[in-house]
C-alpha cells in the first residue's frame, strides 16, 4: 500500500487548514502597516518592480490564501535580517517590531505559521529570540509539554542489562566499558550532527518494531536457558549459535517454576511469571488489565506450545510493549492555576536518574519517590545532588564506540555531563571527515577496520581535556574556550610515565658504551639481572636480543640527543602513534624504524630525523593553541575532505556561541567553492559568497569562520598555504616516503566578530587566537551554551515560558564561579522539568 511522506502530509494538513479557516474577505492590513511597507518594501515589492514575484501593494486585494502564503514567505525573510537589504534604508525598531508582529500574529491566528511549525525540531532552537529570552520581562509559568519519550540508545542499553538482573564484575563488563550484547541490536541511532541530538519528537517505526521483534526472541532464549539446561531440554553447552555463548546468572525462579512444571501451570505461577517479567522490563508491576490480558494470552500460548514455548511467547511479548522504549511523563494530580501538572514521583525517579546519567534511578532515589519525598523544588535539589556527588552510580566510559585492541575510551563518573559538551562542540564529527593521507605526509590514518584511525585517537584526546575541566567545575565555559594544556600520546598516567622514563635512562647511561651494537647477546646474558629488575624494560629473560638493540638504538636518538623518548616503544603490537604533527609537534619514530626485534642488526645508515621530547607529565602546554576551537579533533570535523571549512566553522559560531540564525542554503544554490590555481582556498570562497544575494547570509558565518584560517584542515597551525594545484607543483613524491610540494600564499586570518551585544567585544579580529579570547568574556556565550544544556537536559527547544529557567541557570552558574553542575541543578529543579501539560 502507498503511504504519504510527511511532507506532503503536513501539505495536505496545512492546505485543509487555510480552508477551514479562510474566510472570503482578505485579511485587513492595518494602515500603520500599509505606510510601513510603502515606503520601505513597495520599491522592489510594487506594482513597476515585483522582484521575486512578490508584491505588497496590492496585499489588501489578495485573498486569504494568497495572503497568508505571501506573509509566510515575508516572515522568514523579515526573521533572519535578510530584508531589507543593506543597501536599502532599514527599518526602525519600531516598525520592525509592528510589522513583525502583525504578520506572526495573523499566521498564528490562522495556524499556518510555518516559522512556529519549525521551533520544536532539532536545530531550531535558536529561532526563540535570545534577547527576549533573559530581558526577565516574560511572566508566563514554565512547563514542559506532557511527552512519550523515545529512549537514546544507551539508556535502551542499559535497560537490557537491567532486565537480566547483572551485578557486579559482569554487569560493569556491559555497563561502564559499554560492551553490547551479542544477539541485541540497539534500534535506535542518534543523528550525526554538531549539537543537542537526543530530542522528545522521535517516534518507532516499523524498522523499529522488526528489530526490538529479534532482540525480544534472543532475550527470552537466553532469560530460559538454564532452566530448560534443567528440565533436560537442551544440553549445557548446547547453543544455537556457538559465537554466542553467553549467559546470564541465573533464569528467574518465576519463569523456572512454569518451565519445570510437568504438568499445565497454575493461574498464580503464571501471574507470578507475568509479573517478574513485569518488573524486569517495565520497572513496575503489571495492572489488573494488564495482568488479565497476558494471563489470557500466556494460557492460550502454553495450551497450543507448552510450558517452555508459551512463557517465552509471554517474555516476548512484553519486550514488545512500547513503554520500553519510550519514557513517560504526562504528569499527574490536580492541575494548577496555570493548567500544568507536576510528574509523578515515579517519573520524577525516572526524569532525574537520565537526566544524569543513563542508568534506571538508584534505590535511594526510588524509595524517595514511594515514601513521597520527591514533590517539592527541595526534594529534587537533594536527589540531583546527592547523584551529582556520588563517583560510582553512573561511572562508565565517555563513548565505547571508540574502544579498539590497543585503546578504550575514557571513563569518568558522570559520562553523560561529557558528552554533552562533545555534542554541544562536535568534535566527534572528525570520524566522518575522510582524508587524502598522503595531503598529511602520511600521517593521517582513515578510520578502518578494527580502528578509528587518527581521528579517534585525536578525539580520545579532546575528551580527556573536556573531562579534565568538566570534573574540576570552574569557569568551565570559559576554561573550555581557553585552556592552554593538551593530552597527546598520554597513554600512561604521569606517575608512571615518569618511572618508564626514569628506568629506561638508567639502562641508556649503563649499557650505552658497552658493544650492544655488535654483540647484544653477550651484553644481554651480562646485564640480565639489571635489567629485568628494570620493569618498564619488560625483558623476562636473555631470548630477545634484538629487542635490546632495537631499545637502545631508540635511547640513542632520544636521550643520546638530549630528548625523552614517547614511553610506548615504536615496535609495541598495535603501535599507531603517528599524529602529533597535528598539534604541530615533531612526529615519533615510525613503525620498522629500527628493524624487526627477532634481527640483531644495529641499522647504521638511518637519516637523522628531529623527534617529539616527549611531555611526561600532562597536560601541558602547546603553542599557537587555545581552547577546544584549536583542538585538532574540532578542526578536522568542521572541515571538509581536502579543504578548511570557514563557511561550516563560522556558522558554528554563530549558531551555537552567539544564539545566532543563518537560514539552510536554498535548494536552487549550487553552493560549490570554485577553482583557481592562483588564488588561496579563502580568496576563493570570497569570490562566490561576496555577491550580494550570497552575502546577506554569509556575513553571518564568513567572517567568524576565516579566522580559523590559521589552521589547515588537519588542524596543524600554519602562516602559509600550499596551493594544490598541478601549475603550482614544485617537486613530486611518490606517496610513501616522499610527497608532493606546492608553491605557497600567505594566509590571511583577519575577521570580525559581530553579534555579542557588547560594543567593547564586538569587532575586527586578526585570528581565531583573538576571536577567541572575546568569545569567552562574551555574557551572550554563556547564555547561549547554557539554552544548549537547556536542550540536552529538557529533550526540547526552549519556548518563551522557559525564559526564568534560563535565567536562573544563568545566575547558578555565575553564581557559583564557573560550575556547569549548578546549572545541571538548577535546570533539574525548574519548572521547566518539574511541571507537565497535556499538549
Amino acid at each position: 500500500m502507498k503511504t504519504l511522506s510527511l511532507t506532503a502530509l503536513i501539505v495536505l494538513l496545512s492546505g485543509s487548514q487555510l480552508a477551514e479557516a479562510a474566510p472570503s474577505a482578505s485579511i485587513p492590513v492595518p494602515t500603520e502597516v500599509q505606510a510601513t511597507l510603502a515606503n520601505h518594501c513597495n520599491g522592489c515589492h510594487g506594482e513597476d518592480a515585483s522582484e521575486g514575484g512578490v508584491r505588497f501593494d496590492n496585499l489588501n486585494q489578495l485573498n486569504v490564501e494568497t495572503q497568508l502564503s505571501l506573509l509566510n514567505r515575508a516572515q522568514d525573510q523579515l526573521f533572519f535580517g535578510l530584508m531589507p537589504p543593506e543597501d536599502s534604508d532599514q527599518l526602525a525598531l519600531g516598525d520592525h517590531k509592528r510589522l513583525a508582529d502583525w504578520m506572526r500574529g495573523e499566521l498564528q491566528g490562522h495556524g499556518v505559521s510555518q516559522l512556529d511549525a519549525r521551533l520544536p525540531y532539532l536545530g531550531n532552537g535558536n529561532l526563540v529570540d535570545h534577547e527576549q529570552l533573559f530581558s526577565g520581562e516574560v511572566t508566563d509559568k514554565a512547563y514542559t509539554p506532557a511527552r512519550r519519550w523515545r529512549v537514546r540508545p544507551q539508556i535502551f542499553h542499559e535497560r537490557v542489562i537491567d532486565l537480566f538482573e547483572l551485578s557486579g564484575r559482569e554487569r560493569d563488563f556491559y555497563s561502564k566499558q559499554g560492551r553490547a550484547f551479542y544477539g541485541v541490536t540497539n534500534p535506535f541511532i542518534l543523528p550525526e550532527r554538531s549539537g543537542v541530538r537526543d530530542f522528545d519528537l522521535s517516534t518507532l517505526d516499523a524498522g523499529h518494531l522488526l528489530v526490538m521483534l529479534d532482540n525480544a526472541k534472543w532475550v527470552s532464549e537466553k532469560q530460559t536457558h538454564r532452566a530448560r539446561v534443567l528440565n533436560k531440554e537442551m544440553e549445557a553447552n548446547e547453543f544455537p549459535n556457538e559465537k554466542d555463548r553467553w549467559l546470564p546468572p541465573s533464569t528467574p525462579g518465576e519463569f523456572e517454576a512454569i518451565i519445570l512444571n510437568d504438568s499445565t501451570p497454575s493461574d498464580t505461577d503464571l501471574i507470578d511469571a507475568i509479573q517478574k517479567q513485569f518488573g524486569l522490563v517495565l520497572q513496575r508491576p503489571a495492572t489488573q488489565h494488564e495482568v488479565n490480558s497476558y494471563l489470557v494470552l500466556t494460557k492460550e500460548a502454553i495450551q497450543l506450545s507448552g510450558n517452555t514455548v508459551g512463557l517465552q511467547q509471554m517474555l516476548t511479548a512484553v519486550l514488545l510493549e512500547s513503554e520500553f522504549l519510550y519514557r513517560l511523563e504526562f504528569g499527574e494530580g490536580p492541575a494548577d492555576e496555570y493548567g500544568r501538572m507536576k510528574l509523578s514521583p515515579r517519573e520524577a525517579a525516572y526524569a532525574i536518574s537520565y537526566a544524569i546519567g543513563d542508568r534506571n534511578p538508584d534505590r535511594k532515589l526510588i524509595e524517595a519517590a514511594q515514601q513521597g519525598r520527591l514533590t517539592t523544588h527541595e526534594d529534587y535539589r537533594r536527589e540531583v545532588t546527592r547523584l551529582l556527588n556520588d563517583d560510582n552510580f553512573y561511572r562508565g566510559q565517555i563513548d565505547p564506540s571508540l574502544n579498539g585492541k590497543h585503546y578504550q575510551s575514557n571513563e569518568t563518573s558522570h559520562p553523560r555531563i561529557v558528552r554533552f559538551f562533545r555534542d554541544f562542540f562536535g568534535y566527534p564529527g572528525a570520524l566522518k571527515v575522510f582524508k587524502d593521507s598522503g595531503r598529511s605526509e602520511g600521517k593521517y590514518m582513515n578510520p578502518d577496520r578494527g580502528s578509528q584511525g587518527t581521528p579517534g585517537r585525536l578525539i580520545l584526546e579532546a575528551d580527556r581535556i573536556v573531562t579534565r575541566h568538566v570534573e574540576k567545575d570552574e569557569n568551565v565555559f570559559e576554561n573550555l574556550l581557553t585552556f592552554d594544556e593538551f593530552f597527546v600520546y598520554h597513554d600512561k598516567d604521569n606517575e608512571t610515565g615518569r618511572k618508564v622514563l626514569r628506568e629506561w635512562r638508567e639502562v641508556y647511561e649503563a649499557l650505552k658504551d658497552t658493544e650492544w651494537k655488535t654483540d647484544p647477546q653477550r651484553v644481554l646474558d651480562e646485564n640480565l639481572d639489571f635489567l629485568k629488575s628494570h620493569e618498564a624494560m619488560r625483558i623476562k629473560d636473555a631470548s630477545r636480543p634484538g629487542e635490546l638493540v632495537n631499545y637502545m638504538h631508540y635511547f640513542e636518538e632520544s636521550f643520546g640527543q638530549g630528548r625523552n623518548p614517547f614511553t610506548t616503544v615504536p615496535w609495541a603490537h598495535g603501535y599507531y602513534f603517528h599524529h602529533a604533527p597535528f598539534y604541530n609537534l615533531p612526529p615519533t619514530p615510525v613503525i620498522g624504524r629500527y628493524g624487526s626485534w627477532r634481527s640483531l642488526k644495529y641499522i647504521s645508515d638511518l637519516a637523522p630525523k628531529e623527534f617529539w621530547d616527549y611531555p611526561p607529565e600532562q597536560p601541558f602546554k602547546i603553542q599557537h593553541r587555545k581552547g577546544i576551537l584549536t583542538h585538532p579533533a574540532w578542526l578536522i570535523a568542521h572541515s571538509s575532505n581536502f579543504h578548511t571549512d570557514p563557511i561550516k566553522r563560522g556558522r558554528w559560531v554563530r549558531e551555537k556561541l552567539l544564539a545566532g540564525r543563518v537560514p539552510d542554503v536554498p535548494i536552487t544554490v549550487d553552493a560549490q567553492v570554485p577553482e583557481d590555481p592562483h588564488k588561496t582556498f579563502r580568496q576563493r570562497v570570497e569570490m562566490v559568497t561576496q555577491q550580494s544575494e550570497c552575502w546577506k547570509c554569509h556575513k553571518q558565518m564568513n567572517p567568524l569562520g576565516f579566522a580559523f584560517e590559521v589552521f589547515d584542515d588537519f588542524g596543524r597551525f600554519r602562516t602559509h598555504e600550499p596551493l594544490e594545484n598541478a601549475e603550482n607543483l614544485i617537486r613530486s613524491g611518490n606517496g610513501k616516503s616522499t610527497f608532493d610540494v606546492y608553491k605557497t600564499a600567505p594566509i590571511v586570518s583577519q575577521g570580525e566578530l559581530i553579534g555579542t551585544g557588547d560594543p567593547k567585544l564586538d569587532g575586527e579580529v586578526a585570528d581565531a587566537f583573538e576571536l577567541i579570547d572575546l568569545l569567552a568574556e562574551s555574557a551572550k556565550v554563556r547564555q547561549s551554551i547554557i539554552r544548549h544544556a537547556f536542550r540536552f537536559y529538557l529533550g526540547r527547544n526552549e519556548m518563551l515560558s522557559d525564559s526564568q529557567t534560563l535565567i536562573d541557570a544563568d545566575r547558578a552558574y555565575v553564581s557559583s564561579g564557573g560550575s556547569f553542575k549548578a546549572v545541571i541543578i538548577s535546570l533539574l529543579t525548574s519548572d521547566s522539568f518539574m511541571y507537565r501539560k497535556p499538549s
